[in-house]
This record gives C-alpha cells, sequence and structure tokens, in this order.
C-alpha cells in the first residue's frame, strides 16, 4: 500500500517492497509513480502464495463499505470477505509480522461476529494479536478519522515488545495546512451552498459553521469524493469553499506535500486521498513495532 510505504520512508526504515495487490488504475498508477519499481500481483484472489517471494511484513486493508458508520453495515455483500485472501496468504508466507487496518465500525455490536472471526483467523495461523481503534486527531494530524488497527506478530509479542501510543496534544490545526492560494473552482456558488445546507453539511444557508471547529482547528473524516471529503467549508475573505486535492493528502498526513499525484485527476485524488491510510498514525506504529530495526 503507498500509505504502508510512504510510512516507513517517513522513519528512515530500510525496505524493499517484493510486491502489491491493486486493481484499481488510478491506485496502481499513484503507488508506480511514488515508489521503487515492484511486482503488481493485481486481483488478490487469484494469487497463488506459493509463487510469492518471501516477505516479513504484510500491510493491508479490506473493504470498509460494509462496516463503516456511513454505510449499511451489511456484512452480506461478500466485500468483507477479502479479509480471508488476507490470511489465505499469511498462513502460508508467514510474514513476521502484519498491519492490518479498518474503520471503526467493525468494533461495532452488529458486527461482533464477524470481528470474532478476523481475530480467531489471525491467532488459528500462528499470529498474537494486538488491535486498538485511533484517533487521527490524538497524535498530530488534525482530522476526527477512527480507525481500527491490528498488530500482528507471529509467534508472541513479548512483554513492552509493542505497545499502542499514548495520546498527545494535538498542535497542528486544519488552518495550519490550508494552501496560501486557491483556484476559484473550490469556491461555492449558491446552489452549491444549498446543497450542502440540504445535506446537512451547514447549520445554516448563509452563515458558516464548521461541524466541528469554526476556528479551522479540526476537520471530519476524510472520504472518497469531493463533496464527502468536504463536510467542513473554509470561509475567507472570497466565500466558501471547499478543500482542495491537496489539502486532502495534507490531512491524511502528507503535511509537506511528499506524494507525486501527477496525471491525475482531482476526482481521483479525493478518493485516493479518503481510501488510503493517514500516514503519521501509520509511522508512529511502524515506530513502535520496529524501534530495533528488526525487519
Amino acid at each position: 500500500m503507498v500509505g504502508a510505504s510512504f510510512a516507513l520512508k517517513k522513519l528512515g526504515i530500510p525496505f524493499k517492497c517484493v510486491g502489491y495487490s491493486e486493481i484499481d488504475k488510478v491506485a496502481i498508477k499513484c503507488y508506480d509513480q511514488n515508489h521503487e519499481p515492484t511486482i503488481n500481483f493485481g486481483n488478490c484472489t487469484t494469487i497463488d502464495p506459493a509463487t510469492l517471494p518471501n516477505f516479513n511484513l504484510l500491510t493491508g486493508g479490506f473493504p470498509c463499505q460494509d462496516v463503516s458508520i456511513a454505510g449499511l453495515q451489511d456484512l452480506s455483500k461478500g466485500r468483507t470477505t477479502l479479509f480471508s485472501e488476507i490470511i489465505r496468504i499469511a498462513e502460508v508466507k508467514k510474514p513476521k509480522y502484519m498491519l492490518l487496518e479498518n474503520v471503526k465500525g467493525l468494533t461495532f455490536k452488529k458486527n461482533s461476529v464477524f470481528f470474532e472471526h478476523c481475530l480467531s483467523e489471525m491467532k488459528r495461523i500462528g499470529y498474537d494479536v494486538k488491535f486498538k481503534v485511533l484517533n487521527s486527531r490524538h497524535y498530530g494530524i488534525p482530522q476526527n478519522r477512527e480507525r481500527i488497527y491490528f498488530v500482528c506478530k507471529l509467534g508472541k509479542w513479548k512483554k513492552n515488545e509493542f505497545n499502542f501510543p499514548t495520546k498527545t496534544k494535538l498542535y497542528i490545526k486544519l488552518k495550519n495546512i490550508l494552501e496560501e492560494e486557491v483556484s476559484d473552482e473550490y469556491y461555492l456558488n449558491q446552489n452549491d451552498l444549498d446543497y450542502n445546507y440540504k445535506h446537512g453539511l451547514t447549520r445554516n444557508k448563509n452563515i458558516y459553521k464548521s461541524n466541528v471547529n469554526r476556528e479551522y482547528g479540526l476537520c471530519q473524516t476524510c472520504s472518497t469524493s469531493k463533496r464527502s471529503c468536504n463536510v467542513d467549508l473554509i470561509k475567507d475573505d472570497k466565500g466558501f469553499r471547499l478543500l482542495t486535492p491537496t489539502e486532502a493528502f495534507r490531512k491524511m498526513g502528507f503535511l509537506n506535500d511528499e506524494i507525486n499525484l501527477d496525471d491525475i485527476s482531482n476526482t481521483r485524488k479525493y478518493k485516493l486521498a479518503g481510501n488510503g491510510w493517514e500516514i503519521n498514525i501509520i509511522s508512529i506504529l511502524f515506530n513502535e513495532m520496529f524501534k530495533e530495526r528488526r525487519l
């Protein structure tokens, strides 16, 4: 995944990605133009684990629409069964570590059967699993983004070998990561404002009020479209506007714009940001997992 590789780079941990599994053409393009050339094994359901090279770390997420708060939390559609593909590959290749991520909704009572299934499967194939819901806002990024992380080791974690990070004070606010110059295309006309009001994105048709903090302190979860990625409107001297794609990636941890998004449309940039991993929190987890540089 792009986020995992960026997080390892951020920490300065030497690594070589032996391959990844992706079918989205734009996501493939994004990975390939940001990292060293490697193999894309394509659809994970067709991978024969016996043909894969050995590796020490497996990272991934499985589609969250079926268990997300925004979704219907319906496990009958089969997208969450991609978790079984992760297990299928890990059971054969036995990487020393795994880091898996999903939405907080996976922990809800209505999803408890599937959640317990995930834990039991990871333990069945030999992994000691630590898990916790973490919010990006508590670890340096001004985004209210809650995700559950499964930190897994083949065998057993030693005492204090891995501990989830403690919450920290948020020093960077949304207003600190906004672009200075923004194109007129991101500013809203009255029809746009009416849409936001109709869908509950603003409290009043004509008066800006952020859902979180009117001083731009914190933003809502980055989602996958221009509309849903911009729950919080920005108001400046020119009027009301949406977050730009660059700002969307900044609230995913790319504070220094350290991602090459050349020749990718704005629509797909929003989708990539919303589907991605927030790299700051991933780097914190990796730093704890590999504090002795054990890869």
